[in-house]
Order: structure tokens, then sequence, then C-alpha cells
């Protein structure tokens, strides 16, 4: 097969490109549903009342499980992404694989977060909340230590996302397949997740931030724009790809046959 075709738009990476069309403002709406049932009556950073919280709550690791599968769904939009942005030659296809691989090891660093999140923090609270009077410190500081590898694993992986956010947008910028403003708004978002994932996080734990109100909003609109430019570059790309592959089996064809 020539690598040329198989590379140029249209047939499965048009495919491909409308399925993250639908698979990025889908991720954003299952996370703003699943954060809805979040139970967030009190402070984060007050281990005794939120654990407690924790404990009593029937829906935590569904919730979270509803949460997980939000993110593959954004992070899976990202990855269709670089199949356009990479589609014309230049700075913007340069930068599409490294914003490829981030987006494959924030998935992973997902993955590894609501496991810790939504399991390991549900079974440690549970098991401090019926502890025994002799036991409760020892589980308290069992459960505090999952906590920290929580706010350790939610730093990591909020600076990853927000790294491939960063790396996409500044492929679109650089790029010449979709607007450059586009870019520039998925640049700032990621910024700033990066900003609270190193700073904020990693430094404070879970306190309110600004900054990452800031990603979180920008990154909302940003899906729905890209998903309806990516919709249309799918069916653009798919139409021109066709009528590629039509020509040259009709040139093939005997004189006789036409």
């Amino acid at each position: 097969m020539d690598a040329r075709t198989d590379r140029q738009p249209g047939g499965n990476a048009a495919i491909t490109t409308r399925i993250g069309a639908v698979a990025l403002p889908l991720g954003v709406i299952v996370i703003a549903i699943a954060e809805y049932f979040h139970p967030a009556s009190e402070d984060p950073m007050d281990n005794h009342a939120v654990f407690m919280e924790y404990a009593h709550s029937d829906i935590w690791t569904a919730v979270h499980f509803a949460e997980y599968f939000g993110f593959l769904l954004l992070l899976g939009g990202l990855i269709a992404l670089y199949y356009s942005v990479s589609a014309k030659p230049g700075v913007g296809a340069g930068l599409a694989p490294f914003g490829f691989a981030a987006a494959v090891t924030a998935a992973a660093s997902f993955t590894v977060l609501q496991a810790v999140d939504g399991i390991t923090l549900k079974r440690a609270v549970d098991a401090w909340a019926s502890a025994p009077a002799d036991q409760e410190t020892a589980a308290f500081a069992a459960a505090e230590a999952v906590r920290w590898i929580e706010i350790a694993m939610n730093s990591f992986s909020f600076f990853l996302a927000g790294q491939t956010l960063f790396l996409f947008g500044l492929a679109i910028a650089l790029g010449t397949v979709y607007p450059r403003w586009v870019g520039l708004i998925a640049a700032v978002s990621g910024a700033a997740f990066m900003y609270d994932g190193v700073v904020v996080v990693a430094y404070e734990g879970f306190v309110p931030s600004i900054i990452k109100v800031v990603g979180l909003l920008l990154l909302a609109v940003w899906t729905f724009i890209m998903a309806v430019l990516m919709w249309r570059y799918g069916g653009r790309s798919g139409s021109i790809a066709g009528s590629e592959v039509a020509t040259p089996e009709l040139a093939r064809q005997p004189a006789g046959a036409r």
C-alpha cells in the first residue's frame, strides 16, 4: 500500500475524526453529570468530615466509573483529532504525534486515579467509619495515606490532560487545518490545567482555584466548537477521498467497458 494514500484524509481517518467529534462534547457532558452526583458538601481538605461523607455515599464508586468513562471519551476525542491535524504537512503535523502520546499517557494516569479514588479510598473510609474504637486511629491513618496518593495522582493526571490540550492547541494554531484561534483556546485551557496540577494541587491539595475554573470553562466551550469543526472536516475529507479513489479505478477500465 502506498504510504501517502494511507495518510491522506478520508476513509478510516474521516470516520475516526467524526467519532472524535461526537466523543469530545459527550465526554464533557458525562463528566458534568457525574460531578453533579459526586458528594461535595464538605471541605475536601477536612479529612474527618469528608471521609464520613464519602463513607455514607452509596453511589461513590458508580460516580467515579462514570467520571472515568467521561475522561476516556474526552481523551479519545483528542486522539481522534490527531488524524485531521496531521493531515497537512507543517509545524502542526509535527506537533500532533506529541499530543497523541500525551493523550495516551493521560488516559493511563486517569485510570490509576479513578481506581485509587473510586475504589481504594472508598474501602479505606468505609473501614475507618466501621472500625472499633481501638482501631480508629490506624484506620484513619490508612485512609489519609490513600487520600495523599489520590492527591498526587490528581496532580499528575490534570497536568498530563493539560499538556495534551496544550500540545494539540499549538498543533492547531501552528497548522492550517482548523482556525488558529480555536487552537489558542485549547492551549490556554491546557496551560490552566497544567498550572493547577503542578502548583495548586501538588502543593495545596483540593483547594478552590480560579485558574482551574477558567480552564474548565474554556475546555467546555472548545469541545463543542471543535466537535462542529471536526464533523465538517470528516465529511469534507471523506467526500474528497471518495472521488480520488473512484477516478483511478475508472481510468484503469478498458475503453470498451466504459
